[in-house]
């Protein structure tokens, strides 16, 4: 069993709370234009799917529906909005950054999935074949962007914390794009995807949630806790994932030529 998709799910909820209190697809960190058709329905419907799929994802036996539809979700949105907003705005990072974060996010539900009953081996490793990858460039997306707007980060980061904001702004972009160096390339990938989860829970227990405590009537704010806590799953169900593929590699492993053969 994979605590990572539970923590998933719960920011799935976290996510879809305040779109289904505000009707918006701000609160949900969506930036879905008001004039879309039957924008209140779509959000109102998108914030119940959310919802829905983080609670049905912890039943084991709907584990894989909620698990891919939360992944539907989240592509949709990559293909339908952010990537066209991106090439809109080749210039401009932040456009990019979002691809990279909901791709991830997406990314999330599809590893999620490979630990429902009846995903099978096979379909587990080829799932994960193209998910590491695509999980690091994502990765390294998410730590450019924290140099590219470090002093935006870096008044995030508590005042208290020595030695000061704009440091934890680098040391967490480089920590970002090192992580998405190994998760791509394949090296101390398990190792990567572990820190990168502890990390983003930092993130959740340091900043996202005191700013959440001092103004709850911000939607703003549970969309960041939503998003920041999706992330944390998606980087631990990765971590539960490629330790789960070596656990099986050592299982298939040949006996040893140096072992006595058996009588």
């Amino acid at each position: 069993m994979s605590i990572g998709k539970r923590v998933y799910g719960l920011g799935a909820i976290m996510l879809g709370i305040p779109g289904l209190i505000y009707g918006s697809f701000a609160a949900m960190g969506l930036p879905v234009p008001l004039y879309v058709p039957g924008y209140q329905i779509l959000a109102y419907a998108s914030a119940a799917l959310l919802i829905l799929a983080g609670l049905a994802i912890n039943v084991r036996r709907l584990t894989a529906i909620a698990s891919l539809a939360l992944a539907a979700f989240f592509a949709l949105w990559v293909m339908m909005l952010h990537l066209p907003h991106a090439f809109a705005n080749f210039a401009i990072w932040v456009s990019w950054e979002a691809v990279a974060e909901t791709m991830v996010m997406a990314l999330g539900g599809m590893l999620a999935f490979t630990w429902a009953p009846g995903a099978g081996e096979a379909r587990a490793a080829s799932i994960v074949r193209i998910a590491r990858p695509m999980f690091g460039v994502g990765l390294i997306v998410f730590g450019t962007s924290e140099f590219v707007y470090a002093a935006y980060t870096g008044a995030m980061v508590p005042a208290w914390l020595p030695p000061s904001q704009l440091f934890w702004a680098y040391l967490t972009g480089a920590a970002q794009i090192a992580a998405g160096l190994a998760i791509l390339s394949g090296v101390q990938a398990r190792l990567a995807a572990i820190l990168l989860t502890a990390m983003y829970l930092v993130f959740g227990l340091l900043v996202h949630l005191p700013r959440l405590i001092a103004d709850p009537s911000d939607a703003g704010r549970w969309a960041e806790n939503g998003v920041n806590l999706i992330l944390a799953g998606a980087a631990w169900v990765l971590a539960d994932t490629l330790v789960r593929a070596k656990l099986a590699s050592r299982q298939r492993a040949p006996v040893s030529a140096s072992a006595p053969p058996a009588p």
